[in-house]
């Protein structure tokens, strides 16, 4: 779980929300739109003008200037790219028994191939981030999620474990694509004040897509086999991936404009002006190389992971929060399943017992219109400029919801309390977890701007590695501690935590101002003409 988000982008990669940033070395008058650079170069043919390409205000080919159905379209349909590589995630939980059989291994070998998939989570972000630089989102969602199709079938067809645990950690790797670019897709195509209500799916594809996984795959593990799992999540992810290369065009703002600036240089050349050889995008001396991105990308993150505060302690709240939804994952099933402290559940029964963290996050969805109309509010009454610290109104409910719901699921655990109580004291984890991570993430992108692809590879980073690791000490906390006291203990590590949303609320402008990084911002609205 972006995002996922490339957060508001809210992002990965909000330096290049804008296509139309130019360098402090040009000067202003060297920016033209697209018609005054065809008219300038006209007007002197045989002289090669310094011409820097930069969108007109109502530009057509600007992400943010498309129709809002077709920007609501891309925006719902990453995400649901991001609710998809969750699938492929946890589904693998509903046939681990089943696999465990069949190749004779033991259960902590089948949890390892759960957290290698979400290991790769944390790498391919990672990597992928400065392709999608280079090359634009287009590419990478359509390499990476072909990777991700084509991987379930060896897992289908899998003749032992040693090559599950190869495919799935390749799978994740791949699978990383929506972390990577879906936030910053949704920061390509809406402005930040605009960005509200998108970048509430995005949040709701990262926290309703884990529990769903088991929802969906259950049943067919149970009547089906766990080979059908993968079969059928090839069949959807293929079909998606169908979809995106016909219906998801690029929308970085960068390369849309490198490429608009080709066109030009086309049609001056054949109209034989001298510009032609001397035009360039807006951002062409910005432009890194692969090499350059790469290595920013690699010490960037970790720089900001151990010298702000803000980003440290997101990740550490938010790698907690996903720890504990793939934990989920090993500790339902004991809960609910078969045994004298369980509550002797079938395999698909198990699977919708996750309906409770599903639904959660949709009920909390409902509401984020509240929280974004104070943010809204507290940006008017400051003069149009951004205010971080709103975004964390509704998160301190949340933080608090967190540790309430874990003691309340940890003490109606018992078989002799009806199934249904732990599922509902799990709705509101799953609605306390949606608060805070949207809010989170939203908070550190609004902090950084301009560095906040550095700070939130951190959060995402240390979330994804935590979520990895969580599921490898489930099993054995539960069957240690009692099923009531293991959920109690997480209950208890929740409650360090509630803090941190109200440091953000109440003192993270003072905070904001000791950092290089994030003091200078919002001094003008990042969204006026550039």
């Amino acid at each position: 779980m972006s995002a996922d988000l490339s957060a508001e982008e809210k992002s990965l990669e909000n330096d290049s929300r804008d296509g139309t940033r130019k360098s402090a070395r040009n000067s202003k008058e060297s920016e033209s739109t697209e018609e005054d650079a065809l008219a300038r170069a006209k007007a002197c043919p045989n002289e090669a003008l310094d011409i820097r390409l930069v969108y007109a205000p109502n530009d057509h080919d600007n992400p943010r200037n498309w129709p809002k159905l077709r920007r609501w379209y891309i925006s719902i349909f990453v995400s649901w790219l991001n609710i998809l590589t969750c699938w492929c995630a946890g589904s693998f939980s509903s046939g681990a028994t089943e696999i465990q059989s069949t190749f004779h291994v033991s259960a902590e070998v089948t949890t390892l191939a759960l957290s290698l998939y979400v290991l790769g989570f944390a790498i391919g972000p990672v990597l992928l981030a400065p392709l999608s630089e280079c090359f634009g989102r287009q590419p990478v969602y359509i390499v990476s999620w072909f990777i991700l199709v084509m991987f379930q079938l060896p897992l289908a067809l899998a003749p032992n474990i040693g090559t599950i645990l190869v495919c799935r950690f390749i799978g994740g790797f791949a699978g990383g694509a929506p972390l990577t670019n879906t936030g910053g897709t949704i920061s390509d195509l809406w402005r930040r004040n605009e960005s509200g209500g998108p970048m509430a799916v995005y949040g709701l594809s990262s926290t309703f897509g884990p529990p769903t996984a088991l929802v969906m795959s259950g049943y067919i593990g149970m009547n089906l086999g766990w080979r059908w799992i993968f079969w059928v999540l090839m069949a959807i992810t293929g079909g998606f991936w169908i979809l995106l290369v016909l219906t998801i065009p690029e929308t970085r703002h960068t390369i849309i404009l490198q490429r608009k600036t080709k066109r030009v240089r086309k049609a001056m050349r054949k109209a034989g002006l001298k510009s032609a050889d001397s035009i360039t995008d807006a951002n062409a001396d910005e432009r890194k190389g692969l090499h350059e991105l790469f290595a920013i990308t690699l010490t960037r993150p970790f720089y900001f992971l151990f010298t702000e505060p803000i980003t440290f302690l997101s990740a550490a709240y938010n790698g907690f929060l996903y720890g504990l939804v793939y934990l989920f994952n090993e500790s339902f099933p004991l809960v609910f399943g078969p045994g004298p402290e369980g509550h002797n559940l079938n395999p698909g029964e198990q699977g919708l017992a996750f309906l409770g963290l599903a639904i959660g996050p949709v009920l909390a969805f409902l509401l984020y219109p509240l929280q974004e109309r104070y943010y809204l509010g507290r940006v008017a009454a400051n003069n149009s400029k951004g205010v971080p610290e709103a975004r964390m109104w509704m998160a301190r409910a949340g933080a608090v919801a967190i540790p309430v719901s874990l003691f309340w699921f940890a003490w109606t655990s018992y078989p002799s309390v009806h199934w249904i109580v732990p599922i509902l004291a799990s709705t509101l984890f799953g609605a306390g977890v949606y608060v805070v991570v949207l809010s989170i993430l939203n908070y550190v992108v609004d902090s950084y701007q301009t560095y906040s692809a550095s700070a939130l590879a951190g959060v995402i980073l240390v979330r994804n590695v935590v979520g990895a690791g969580f599921p490898l000490f489930a099993t054995q906390m539960y069957e240690t501690l009692d099923y009531e006291w293991a959920s109690s203990l997480l209950a208890f590590i929740a409650i360090l935590l509630v803090p941190i949303p109200f440091i953000f609320f109440y003192k993270g402008e003072t905070i904001r101002l000791r950092s290089p990084w994030a003091r200078e911002h919002f001094e003008q609205d990042e969204d006026s003409p550039h």
